[in-house]
């Protein structure tokens, strides 16, 4: 970044919005250094390593998701409303769903978030513990799909050599199978929308069912060891 031939000075704030800018998918020290016309190591006296920059970008991303609760949802209806604002956020926002999978919270946007969760079903009458598992537990299989679709989304794009073949291949496997050809003609068409709607359901439903208000998370613990 330079102005009339001398070096312009940039802020760690700066290093943060080129960041934001680029996404958390493009994102690299490099990155960030041509965005704001400067070298590497420029960017690297504001912030200390590649992690130290995802995270204060991530952070910055995760400070626009607002998660809105319904008063007037049941605890699986609530669940699965946050499962559908996250997957919409870490679908507009591409690299967020890998960000939360590596770790999660990180800052203070994730604490936030997190401490929503536990306020609004602690209203419904679960302790912090029980809120926690029951967020997570949602949290983590919405965040795994829409990032093996992102993973499968990528990996069509780059088209590598074989990939054709190997679809091909795959097709005449489940065609040579009477039972697979069977199922699949039992699957109605669908959408990605639609099949992540009905996991979530079922999820949501099945986590309530098992973890009521009231139910201590040891209790459920215990009674799933003894079911083993």
């Amino acid at each position: 970044m330079r102005t009339g031939g001398r070096t312009a000075t940039f802020s760690r704030a700066d290093v943060v919005a080129a960041g934001v800018r680029l996404g958390l998918q493009d994102l690299s020290v490099q990155a960030v250094a041509d965005a704001l016309g400067v070298t590497p190591a420029a960017v690297y006296r504001h912030v200390p390593s590649r992690a130290a920059l995802e995270t204060l970008v991530g952070e910055a991303v995760l400070d626009g998701l607002t998660l809105h609760d319904d008063p007037g949802h049941s605890t699986a209806a609530h669940l699965v409303a946050f499962g559908r604002q996250l997957r919409r956020f870490t679908l507009d926002h591409p690299g967020t769903a890998q960000y939360l999978q590596r770790l999660f919270p990180r800052g203070p946007s994730g604490v936030r978030l997190l401490e929503t969760q536990i306020r609004a079903l602690a209203d419904r009458g679960y302790a912090p513990a029980a809120a926690t598992v029951l967020s997570s537990a949602i949290a983590t299989v919405t965040i795994g799909i829409v990032a093996a679709g992102q993973a499968q989304e990528a990996h069509t794009r780059l088209d590598p050599p074989g990939a054709e073949e190997s679809t091909r291949e795959a097709l005449a496997a489940m065609a040579g199978s009477p039972l697979v050809q069977a199922a699949t003609l039992g699957i109605p068409a669908h959408t990605a929308d639609d099949y992540f709607e009905l996991v979530l359901t079922s999820l949501a439903e099945g986590l309530v069912a098992k973890l009521p208000p009231g139910r201590d998370v040891a209790d459920l613990a215990e009674a799933l060891r003894e079911e083993r």
